[in-house]
């Protein structure tokens, strides 16, 4: 029997669920709904032919857009939806693609740590699969965000610049997100080593036993 194989009470070894229990299903439910919503947003701008771009008013002052008979102050974090028809189809391609890619980064992340949580669940975190699984995770999330910010980029400055509003506002990924992709990936190596160290040590005291 494995070391992460759950038995019954009659020692028979417990076939796993399709969908997993526990934890599993819980942040499985969570990523799922994200994924869903995600999708189904970007889905339906694309067919109402529409493009979401968010800026930085980060001087602080508001800026104003023409809305019908009067103006919209925006200022600070602002996400942005405008025809496809009135900006760049370049800028439409690379603004998509950030999207998709962070949907794909946020579920290949979350499938990466699946066998990490099914070994904590079976009552042998240490193992080596768990700490290969945080290692998956840190390029997973490093790739996914280095592919996300060299899309998202140019293609929201893309659509500022065609829209008349490149002066007044700065990319929509600011200085605390990159920080914050920075904490995600140094806790997850964290882990990975404590996850390490705990395996050799417990090597350790089965030798001795």
């Amino acid at each position: 029997m494995s070391p992460t194989e759950e038995q019954r009470p009659d020692g028979e070894p417990q076939k796993r669920k399709a969908f997993g229990t526990g934890y599993e299903l819980w942040i499985g439910l969570a990523v799922g709904f994200y994924v869903i919503y995600a999708v189904t947003d970007l889905v339906t701008r694309m067919i109402r032919s529409e493009v979401a771009v968010t800026v930085d008013f980060s001087d602080g002052s508001a800026s104003s857009l023409d809305a019908g008979n009067g103006a919209v102050s925006l200022s600070e974090l602002t996400e942005i939806v405008v025809p496809t028809a009135d900006v760049s189809a370049g800028a439409v391609v690379l603004v998509t693609i950030a999207e998709v890619t962070l949907i794909l980064t946020v579920l290949a992340a979350a499938i990466s740590l699946v066998p990490v949580i099914r070994d904590i669940a079976a009552g042998t975190p240490f193992t080596p699969r768990a700490s290969r699984a945080f290692a998956a995770f840190e390029w997973i999330v490093a790739i996914g965000w280095i592919l996300h910010f060299i899309t998202k980029v140019p293609g929201g400055n893309w659509i500022s610049a065609d829209i008349g509003i490149a002066d007044e506002v700065e990319p929509g990924i600011t200085v605390v997100h990159a920080f914050f992709v920075l904490g995600v990936v140094g806790g997850a190596e964290l882990l990975r080593r404590c996850f390490r160290s705990g395996r050799e040590a417990q090597e350790e005291l089965e030798g001795l036993v």
